[in-house]
C-alpha cells in the first residue's frame, strides 16, 4: 500500500528565484541548448564539440584530460566530442612522446572562427543591460563562485560518508 499523497505544498522549500545553484542551471541549460540548436543547424556539431574547439584554438596539442581541466567536463564527454571532431575531420589526434594530444585541421580552425562572433554574440545577448562595470563585477563575482566550487567535492564526501561515522 502506498504512503498517503501529500497534496499541499510543504513549509520549507527552495525558491527558484533564491536559490543560486537553481539560477546557475537556468541560464547555463538556455545557454546550452540556444547554442547546440544553431551551431548544429549550421554546423552539424553540438555545444560540447564547440566547448573542445574552442579549447584546442586556445591549448593546441592538449590531451584529453588537459581538455577536461580546462572545460571542467567529464571524460567521457570530452571522448564523445573529440570523436565527433575527428569524425568529422575538425580534429587529429597525433601520439608524442606517448601521449595523445588533439589538434584542430584547417577545416576545424575554420569552423572555430566561424562559430566565435555567434559565441560571441550569444554572450552580448546574455550581458545585455549591463553596464560595463556590472558586467566586470559580475564575472568577478562568477570567479569567485568557481574558485569555491573546489569545495564541492569536500562537501561532497562529506555527505557521501556521513553514514560512516
Amino acid at each position: 500500500m502506498a504512503d498517503r499523497v501529500v497534496r499541499e505544498k510543504l513549509a520549507t522549500t527552495i525558491v527558484r528565484d533564491d536559490y543560486l545553484p537553481a539560477l546557475i542551471a537556468l541560464i547555463a541549460n538556455d545557454l546550452l541548448w540556444t547554442g547546440t540548436r544553431i551551431y548544429h543547424q549550421r554546423f552539424g556539431i553540438h555545444t560540447n564539440e564547440w566547448r573542445v574547439l574552442s579549447a584546442l584554438g586556445n591549448c593546441p596539442g592538449a590531451n584529453a584530460k588537459e581538455v577536461c581541466d580546462v572545460l571542467g567536463m567529464n571524460k567521457s564527454v570530452v571522448s564523445r566530442s573529440a570523436a565527433v571532431l575527428r569524425n568529422a575531420d575538425l580534429v587529429v589526434m597525433e601520439k608524442e612522446d606517448g601521449v595523445q594530444r588533439l589538434y584542430l585541421t584547417e577545416a576545424g580552425a575554420a569552423v572555430h572562427d566561424e562559430i566565435l562572433p555567434i559565441a560571441i554574440g550569444l554572450h552580448q545577448e546574455l550581458m545585455a543591460g549591463f553596464t560595463d562595470r556590472e558586467q566586470r563585477q559580475l564575472k568577478k563575482y562568477l570567479c569567485r563562485l568557481l574558485a569555491n566550487s573546489e569545495k564541492l567535492q569536500r562537501y561532497e564526501s562529506e555527505q557521501t560518508h556521513a553514514d560512516d561515522l
